[in-house]
């Protein structure tokens, strides 16, 4: 369950066809504080919403004033484990952002992103379509390869994107390793789009080990603290407004 004190709201999204399922649930913390952009997450290839780390991030922004939304996808919402293909979690993607996005973005940015499958997803739906009304994307965990296929980079799109982007990374990633991701930024991202902050100790998942002194708790909460500064720089956000 999540930490945050208030309890989310259940949403019954539509899904476009072709999908596992008509719809999808998400679980909304609608309210925020003036100015902090409205964030929503999906979740990676083997998790859902429900899983605690989804929790862990939603409570965290619900904390620091952001609306905030989490959903599954449709092969998760028919309890399935193999991943849609690609063109249905872009749909369900684009299916989410037009039926939350009134509900918790009115008058402030829009951040989609996730963890893993679901960041990088967030960030083609940003990339194929900028009139999207997003304004930002948050990868938790980037899966910039497969495990152990370092030929099959995931930066097709990359140079596509027009919105900020930020790419939470543990140093201990194998999936995206710190070189490997810093030069393929350099080499794909548009210039100054995109900020790149390493977890120390952490792994895909977050988690450290215990011989390099650092706690799980330790690692969300510092992943937390640099996602909402990098927010409060979103254009429409609380710090933009408040050097007008």
């Amino acid at each position: 369950m999540c930490t945050s004190e208030r309890a989310p709201e259940l949403v019954t999204v539509p899904l476009s066809p072709p999908q596992a399922a008509e719809a999808t649930t998400a679980q909304v913390w609608p309210d925020g504080e003036r100015g902090r952009a409205a964030v929503i997450l999906a979740h990676g290839a083997g998790t859902s919403m429900a899983h605690r780390h989804m929790q862990r991030h939603a409570a965290d922004l619900v904390a620091a004033g952001h609306p905030t939304a989490l959903f599954n996808f449709a092969y998760t919402e028919m309890g399935r484990k193999r991943p849609d293909p690609a063109p249905r979690l872009v749909s369900a993607w684009r299916d989410v952002i037009a039926a939350l996005s009134p509900r918790i973005a009115e008058g402030r940015p829009l951040v989609i992103g996730g963890r893993s499958m679901g960041g990088r997803i967030a960030s083609i739906v940003a990339a194929e379509d900028p009139s999207l009304p997003v304004d930002g994307v948050a990868c938790l965990a980037y899966p910039l390869h497969p495990p152990g296929r370092q030929d099959r980079l995931r930066v097709d799109h990359w140079p596509d994107l027009t919105v900020p982007v930020l790419l939470l990374c543990g140093s201990r990633d194998p999936m995206a390793p710190t070189d490997t991701l810093e030069a393929n930024v350099s080499e794909h991202m548009p210039a100054g789009l995109c900020t790149t902050h390493v977890l120390a100790a952490a792994d895909h998942s977050f988690k450290p080990r215990k011989m390099d002194g650092r706690t799980e708790d330790e690692v969300f909460a510092e992943a937390a603290s640099v996602l909402v500064s990098w927010m409060a720089a979103l254009p429409g956000s609380v710090s933009q407004i408040d050097q007008n």
